[in-house]
């Protein structure tokens, strides 16, 4: 019998700020206060004291080696807040819903508004219509919406893109607001002109690619190959401001960050705890990264392992593509990517990490592309490393362990023992869903214990 997907339930001691206030084109009193930067900072102060509360028993001498010690190692918690409050994302999904306001207006009749949508969203088990605005979304994002929903609702042209149980719709853009690709999800078949369609209402609503997809069945406006955004990462490598600009190319129907100015303030981070370190000077260490989806991280860290190899182990093969795209377009001559599920790669690195110990290292002939000595960097979906992928992080001197929900992150250091190997050598906070009761991601450095 298959296992249950557990279900994620939200903490209700924490505050709630409904996405239906960003959707409102005026706010009361009462509502602008609870969208002011005051506001925001006491909503992330309760964010960030829950999840301390949670790691605390791992770091500031709640470690047993740190007890004994007679000075006990402080370790700083770093929390950094979001730049925007609103405005903040460059991916944004939303489902569709039957168009009611004209009708309650009394500006069409039920037969002339048939078929016609306004997108939504789904919160706390109520639905929540986006009518004008949703200021979550990037400015240049809302404008595109609002483009693509009026064509879709009043131009004759674009109604076969609108009709067969169009259930869903996907923005997607660059922070430079260059470039856009839009996702149609539906329950029936396209059309066979849908790739010309769909490529004159992409350059009537200022999109790069206009991407139909529906059960086993997934097309491209104008037949096109260009079904993806750039984006580009500032990192400043010194004091002095002086640094390197990065390239990535983001595949539509991939996992990409939706903040991507928090993806660069966490890029920078890395990079400042790489220096602090002193890696680049370490001989010849290799950068392992599990979960690796285009290379974001790799590509920007591979400046501190210059003797050795930066890998990364992807199981989507599209992003594994888009990675091997990245290594080039930045110039990383030293970078592999592995396309397999992260816990085959553990578990033949241990069967031969066992071998190995037993004296019988070159029994299956080519060494391993890694090794127990190098960087070892995990940034796993929502519920966190699974034993077998676990195992193989407690073989590393050095973890860098990216958590998306830091309840998981805690269960791994605690009920699974990672704690046991391993001590908390830095931790930092990031606001990715800024008015978001829960989450902030968080990334724990570890080191392992003498």
């Amino acid at each position: 019998m298959s296992q249950a997907k557990k279900r994620y339930v939200r903490n209700p001691n924490l505050p709630f700020v409904s996405r239906e206030l960003f959707t409102k084109a005026r706010l009361t009193d009462d509502e602008e206060k609870q969208l002011s930067a005051e506001s925001y900072e006491e909503v992330l102060k309760a964010k960030a004291n829950a999840i301390e509360g949670l790691l605390r028993p791992f770091y500031d001498g709640g470690d047993e080696d740190e007890k004994k010690k007679k000075t006990k190692s402080r370790i700083e918690f770093e929390v950094f807040a979001s730049p925007k409050l609103k405005h903040f994302r460059q991916r944004v999904r939303f489902g569709i819903c039957e168009q009611q306001q004209h009708r309650e207006q009394q500006l069409l009749s039920e037969e002339e508004e048939k078929g016609k949508f306004d997108y939504c969203i789904f919160e706390r088990s109520e639905i929540t219509r986006i009518e004008t605005k949703f200021d979550i979304a990037s400015e240049s994002l809302q404008a595109i919406m609002n483009k693509l929903r009026e064509a879709l609702n009043e131009d004759d042209r674009f109604q076969s893109l609108r009709e067969g149980r169009l259930s869903a719709v996907t923005f997607h853009e660059n922070r430079k607001s260059t470039e856009c690709v839009v996702t149609l999800w539906r329950g029936e078949p396209f059309r066979e002109d849908f790739a010309k369609v769909s490529g004159l209402l992409a350059k009537e609503i200022g999109v790069k690619a206009i991407v139909g997809r529906t059960k086993g069945d997934r097309r491209v406006s104008n037949d096109s190959t260009e079904d993806f955004v750039v984006e580009e990462m500032e990192i400043k490598d010194n004091e002095s401001g002086t640094g390197r600009v990065l390239r990535y190319k983001q595949p539509e129907g991939s996992f990409s960050n939706p903040n991507g100015d928090i993806a660069e303030m966490t890029a920078n981070w890395l990079c400042r705890a790489m220096e602090t370190d002193e890696i680049a000077a370490q001989t010849a260490r290799s950068f392992v990264e599990l979960y690796c989806g285009n290379m974001n991280h790799g590509c920007y860290l591979a400046k501190y392992f210059p003797r050795g190899k930066v890998i990364g182990v992807e199981r989507d093969e599209n992003l594994c593509r888009a990675a091997e795209v990245n290594l080039e377009m930045n110039s990383i001559e030293n970078g592999t990517i592995i396309n397999a599920p992260a816990e085959i790669v553990a578990r033949r690195f241990l069967s031969r990490l066992r071998k190995k110990k037993r004296g019988e290292e070159n029994i299956e002939g080519e060494e391993y592309p890694f090794t127990e000595k190098d960087f070892f960097l995990v940034d796993p979906p929502r519920a966190g490393l699974d034993e077998i992928t676990l195992d193989l992080a407690r073989e590393f001197k050095d973890i860098m362990y990216i958590s998306c929900d830091a309840r998981s992150l805690a269960r791994d250091l605690g009920e699974k023992k990672l704690s046991e190997t391993h001590r908390v050598k830095r931790l930092a906070a990031f606001d990715h869903f800024p008015w978001h009761a829960d989450f902030l991601e968080v990334v724990c450095q570890l080191e392992k214990k003498e």
